[in-house]
This record gives C-alpha cells, sequence and structure tokens, in this order.
C-alpha cells in the first residue's frame, strides 16, 4: 500500500468510524449529566441511579461475542448501521422513560448494541490496512474517547442550559443526541464497504491488492484465515494478549476514577477547576496515542513500542503517589502516566490483529472482553481500597505494579509470537 492509499483510506474508513465511536461514548455517558434533574423526575436515588448505570456494562460485556458473530454473518456495513442505529434509537427513547424500571431496561439495552462495536471497530481496520499503517490506524480510532470527552460535557451541557418550553432539557438532549446517532447510522449504511475489493471509490485492482497483500501478512504470520473462536481459545497467545489488554484498560478507568479525588486531595476545591485539571491526562493520553503509534509504523516494531510506555506509566505513577502532597509535580507525574498508557493502548492492537485477524472477528471480540471485565470491576475495586485505606496514594501503587506486571508479558508475547514466522 502506498501513501496515497492510505490516506484515502484514513479519510474514507478509519476517521469516519471514529466519529461513529465518539457518538458511542456520548450516547453512553450523557446520563450523567442528565441525572442532575431526571432522577428526582423518575424517582431514582443514587442507589438505584448507580445501579441502573452499571446494567449496561453487564450486556456490553455479555454480548461481545454474539456481536461479533453476527458481525461475521452480515458483513460489516450492515453490522456498523445497524450496531449505530440501534444505540442511537436506544439513547434517544432514554428521553421517554417515566419510571426507573424504563431506565434499567434501556441501559441493558443501550449495553446490548453498543457491546461489539470497539472490537469490530479493531478488526474492521485491520481488514483495510496492512501492518506499517495500522498502529496510526487504530490510534486514531482510540483517540475517539478521550475526543468525546472534550467534546461531550460541553455538547450535554450546552444541550441542558436551553430553554425547551414544558419539556425538560434533559429529554431533549437525549432526544437530539439520539437521533443525530440514527441519521449517521442510517449515513454509515451507504458509506461503508464490506471490504476493501467492494468499496467503489477504490480503484478495483487497488481493493484487490490490498486485501492480497493482508492475507499475505496474515499467511506468514501463521493466522489462520477462518480459525474459529474454540480453535483460537487453546492459544497462548491470545489470553497473553488478554491479559495485557486487561492491564491497560485498568489503568484507564483508574485514571477516570481515580483523578478528581486525587486532585482533592492536593488541595484543589474549585469543582470547574478539578473538571479542567482532570482533562490533561487525557491531553497526555492522546499525545502519547497519536507519537508511540506513529513511531512504531514508521520503525515496523511493536513490542517494544509496548512494553517500554508501560513500564513508563508505572514509574511514573509510583513517582505520583511519592508526590502526592506537592500538587503540580504530582499532576505532571500523572500525565506522563498518561503519555505512557496512550502509547501502549495504541500499539497494542497491531498484535493481536496480525495474528487472529483473518476473516473471524470473535477471538478479538474475546481479546477486547477480556480487557473490559475491568470497567465493570476495577472502580469498585479501587473504591474500596481507598476506602479501607484513607489514602489515594495505595491504589496507584497497585496499579503501578500491575502494568509493571503487564509490561513483563510483552516479551512472552514476543517469543511466542516470533517462534510462529
Amino acid at each position: 500500500m502506498d501513501g496515497v492509499t492510505y490516506r484515502r483510506v484514513t479519510l474514507r474508513v478509519v476517521l469516519p468510524l471514529a466519529g461513529l465511536i465518539v457518538l458511542s461514548s456520548i450516547d453512553r455517558v450523557n446520563v450523567s449529566f442528565a441525572a442532575i434533574h431526571m432522577n428526582a423526575d423518575i424517582g431514582l436515588d443514587p442507589k438505584t441511579y448507580g445501579f441502573g448505570v452499571g446494567l449496561f456494562f453487564w450486556t456490553y460485556l455479555l454480548m461481545q461475542l454474539p456481536s461479533a458473530a453476527v458481525l461475521r454473518r452480515i458483513g460489516a456495513r450492515a453490522w456498523i448501521a445497524g450496531s449505530v442505529i440501534g444505540w442511537g434509537a436506544t439513547a434517544g427513547a432514554m428521553a421517554l422513560i417515566q419510571t426507573p424500571g424504563h431506565f434499567y431496561g434501556l441501559r441493558l439495552l443501550l449495553g446490548v448494541f453498543e457491546s461489539g462495536f470497539a472490537p469490530g471497530v479493531v478488526w474492521y481496520v485491520s481488514q483495510w490496512l496492512p501492518q506499517a499503517y495500522r498502529a496510526r490506524a487504530i490510534g486514531l480510532t482510540l483517540l475517539a474517547i478521550p475526543t468525546s470527552v472534550v467534546i461531550g460535557g460541553p455538547l450535554c451541557g450546552w444541550l441542558l442550559s436551553l430553554d425547551w418550553g414544558a419539556v425538560a432539557s434533559w429529554r431533549w438532549m437525549f432526544a437530539v443526541e439520539g437521533i443525530a446517532t440514527v441519521i449517521a447510522g442510517i449515513a454509515a449504511y451507504f458509506w461503508f464497504a464490506d471490504r476493501p475489493a467492494a468499496a467503489h471509490w477504490l480503484p478495483a485492482d487497488t481493493g484487490l491488492a490490498i486485501e492480497a497483500e493482508i492475507a499475505a501478512e496474515q499467511a506468514a504470520a501463521g493466522a489462520r484465515i477462518e480459525a474459529p473462536l474454540g480453535a483460537a481459545l487453546g492459544d497462548r497467545l491470545l489470553w497473553l494478549s488478554g491479559a495485557v489488554w486487561f492491564v491497560l484498560i485498568t489503568g484507564a478507568n483508574a485514571i477516570i476514577f481515580w483523578m478528581p479525588i486525587a486532585l482533592k486531595s492536593l488541595g484543589q476545591t474549585d469543582p470547574l477547576l478539578i473538571g479542567v485539571l482532570s482533562a490533561l491526562p487525557w491531553v497526555a493520553i492522546g499525545a502519547g496515542m497519536f507519537l508511540n503509534a506513529r513511531h512504531s509504523d514508521r520503525t515496523g516494531e511493536r513490542f517494544a513500542h509496548l512494553g517500554y510506555p508501560m513500564l513508563l506509566a508505572a514509574a511514573a505513577l509510583v513517582g505520583a503517589a511519592l508526590a502526592i502532597g506537592s500538587g503540580p509535580l504530582a499532576l505532571a507525574l500523572l500525565m506522563l502516566g498518561g503519555l505512557g498508557l496512550g502509547g501502549a493502548q495504541s500499539v497494542f492492537w497491531t498484535v493481536p490483529t496480525r495474528f487472529f485477524g483473518g476473516r473471524n472477528p470473535s477471538a478479538i471480540a474475546f481479546i477486547n472482553l477480556m480487557g473490559n471485565v475491568s470497567s465493570a470491576f476495577s472502580p469498585v475495586v479501587i473504591g474500596w481500597i481507598v476506602a479501607s485505606t484513607g489514602s489515594v496514594a495505595v491504589p496507584v501503587y497497585g496499579l503501578a505494579a500491575l502494568l509493571l506486571a503487564g509490561a513483563l508479558v510483552v516479551p512472552a508475547i514476543k517469543r511466542v509470537a516470533e517462534a510462529r514466522t
């Protein structure tokens, strides 16, 4: 693949997918903004609200493998459109809820439609771009999450601030954002193609050449194109990859959970200032994604670009915990930790997609499932540790140890991978 084709695929495939991920994230978390008035309107207290929010993750985790099976059966174009339309309609329907039961049901349904989208996007990108360009492309889709943090808060706040007459502003917020997502899903059906050879905007020989190049890379890596998930479950590389992704997701969740509390413990009490400062590690995560992915693609090296950023993140977090009383130094070290986490995340998926890509997305979904188990449990565990010890530094030491352990797994992945090539 030449540079011109890479840029064309980025504009036509990767960036639109990143935009859909932004919508996914906003439609998932806008409930936290609506809750200010919604909870009283439909009879939710903090306990029932937290229970309803958490229901999303149960179906989100349980339905990832079924979603991958649907992707394989109906093709990427219909699957992308169906997923986006489904979660957009569900998010929009939140405008109509009247009881806690309605809230619980729609949170469960939202998890169903969003469940397989992230791993499906990773797999889909791996069908369009060979290894030399893959880290940058996947990094761009991952950048959608910090981008949604920057865009989503002001957008939700603006919609909630408008005077919508007799209808509560939180209902209009859900309706407007949900309708926008449904429109994007309809457009996606006509925008995306199932595979490069089917893309009308690529010359036929170029699409076939992309598929041939990717198939040749997978054959050289020993990947079985049609290997079922059952066969992959006996593969050591699958479990090692899932373990590393679990560590990286835990790190991201810890930053989300710990940053506001940590800043408050540093003496910051202004909610607006805490909100702004809490976004800084996400800026660092985005920078790490971009810089490390770009360098990894240019050099063609993956494993050092995965392991060393994890070590950097571990060291920086230890430093942040030790500097807990120093304010700016602790924040700077947290940003350095975010830089390492983002760098590792952007390169990670280049390894499993090389060996498990093929035409079956189930193995990629399983690795993502292993990582996202952390989303359901790590905030609870971190909260318990903080409550038990009275210190926000203790869980950070634990996270640093986990990142160190994850970095030590990377050489094992490298040995297994090199034995196959």
